[in-house]
């Protein structure tokens, strides 16, 4: 009887219990894996087409020398937003399930070595263009430059803010992501709670910091350099002291005050940085009502006058080849013009990116679907959505096919499956990180500058 006893209790033992006690068998058994982001969606068959339609943009324009790809179709050269862009593409690749792990791994890890290794504008961070195949310095002609010709920290931004959501959600390439950021100078980038570019000042080579950025892309990007641990207090605030009103077809939006006649950069108000900054960094007290505001006079230039209206800057497949299309710019309401101003009223255009974004966002409204069936046939037959459809109906598409109207339609459909990913990794306290002594050096302008002896 004893035997039996202790037979009973090392049986009882070594079942820990638990047929004897619910309670204790529940906790007992193995939990759910908790995953941090988390899915918060699902794509149905339309946003599968239009993903693989988007993806074989990619596939069309990856060099295979050194894992960048053409920011516009078939032409090796791309800017360090469009490498954001590119990324972005990447990650929502995979996590959509139209490439396997193991490429998505070979292919970041490349680029990311390519990125390593750039030559550097002024030894401190990366230039505004890059030849895509040989990954060497080029002007906008693609012309080899063997100075540079600046750095846009405007564009890091956007890199950054895909860095940070490749370490979160594929943290086996975070080590890569710091490296990279770690490997540039920030020192005369972020300044006075601020972004500001490099460019030559002249030609005697001297190298001249200019503020960068405007309301809307500013903040989008300040954002992510927020995120690195930054202090970009001001660009990463939407109602700063450059902020001011207008109405525009009867919606009060808010615009730059920043006079362009003398500081040289225009104010444009375009659905992209808006958009861009909800997908990645999500919803909030400042950004929601001015994104309300963004989709509502949009809606509203449509209810006017008939005309299908989302409005972002875009390439084109004619001179001048690139043109902001703009809800407001320089006290103009829906300008379109180029970087220097000029009037491009006759290529105003519906745009592809922004009209998908928008839709998207709003998905219960229906201006969203007139949207989406505005856009639904502007796709390039060899893979990849145009960037837009003119408003002029003699011109049709603009068949300029790039990696930003690609990329930022993939990010899109990422954000269907995962809602805002830097505030989900955010919560989840995943995200690339720098060192306290990068930060710290970085931070100090003195020092920093005496480190890198730059001109």
């Amino acid at each position: 009887m004893l035997r039996l006893s202790l037979t009973l209790a090392l049986i009882i033992n070594a079942c820990g219990g638990l047929w004897l006690n619910p309670a204790i068998a529940d906790a007992a058994q193995p939990s759910k894996p908790t995953y941090c982001p988390a899915r918060t969606g699902e794509l149905n068959e339309r946003d599968k087409a239009m993903a693989r339609i988007a993806w074989q943009y990619f596939e069309n324009n990856l060099q295979a020398e050194t894992g960048l790809v053409n920011a516009a179709d078939q032409y090796p050269s791309t800017t360090l937003w469009d490498v954001g862009s590119t990324l972005a593409a990447f990650i929502a690749a995979e996590k959509l399930g139209i490439i396997p792990r193991e490429r998505f791994d070979r292919m970041t890890s490349q680029m990311l070595d390519t990125l390593r290794h750039l030559d550097l504008f002024n030894g401190e961070a990366p230039n505004k263009v890059y030849n895509t195949k040989t990954a060497q310095k080029v002007d906008y002609r693609n012309q080899p430059s063997t100075h540079g010709i600046g750095v846009s920290t405007l564009d890091l931004g956007r890199l950054v803010s895909w860095l940070n959501i490749l370490s979160c959600l594929h943290p086996q390439h975070q080590a890569k992501a710091q490296q990279l950021l770690e490997s540039w100078s920030f020192c005369r980038l972020l300044e006075h709670n601020q972004m500001y570019g490099l460019a030559f000042k002249d030609e005697s080579g001297k190298v001249e910091v200019q503020q960068e950025g405007r309301l809307g892309y500013e903040q989008y990007a300040g954002k992510a350099f927020q995120q690195l641990g930054f202090d970009l207090s001001l660009s990463s605030r939407y109602h700063n002291q450059y902020a001011t009103k207008a109405e525009v077809s009867g919606v009060e939006l808010l615009v730059d005050s920043r006079d362009a006649s003398t500081l040289g950069a225009h104010n444009y108000v375009v659905s992209e940085s808006y958009a861009m900054d909800v997908l990645e960094h999500g919803l909030d007290e400042e950004n929601k009502p001015l994104l309300e505001a963004i989709y509502t006079v949009q809606q509203r230039r449509w209810e006017q006058t008939g005309k299908v209206t989302a409005v972002s800057e875009d390439n084109l497949d004619r001179k001048p080849y690139f043109v902001y299309n703009t809800i407001f710019s320089d006290d103009v309401p829906w300008a379109a013009i180029t970087d220097k101003g000029e009037d491009m009223s006759d290529l105003r255009s519906l745009s592809v990116k922004a009209a998908v974004s928008m839709a998207y966002l709003f998905p219960e409204r229906e201006y969203s679907k007139v949207l989406l069936n505005a856009v639904k046939d502007a796709r390039n037959p060899k893979g990849g959505w145009y960037s837009g459809i003119y408003e002029d109906p003699v011109k049709g598409f603009n068949k300029a096919t790039t990696a930003n109207t690609n990329g930022v339609i993939l990010s899109v459909l990422l954000h269907k499956l995962y809602g805002s990913l830097n505030r989900q990794c955010d919560r989840c306290g995943k995200g690339v990180k720098l060192s306290e002594a990068f930060l710290r050096i970085n931070q100090n302008k003195r020092q920093c500058l005496a480190e890198g002896r730059f001109r």
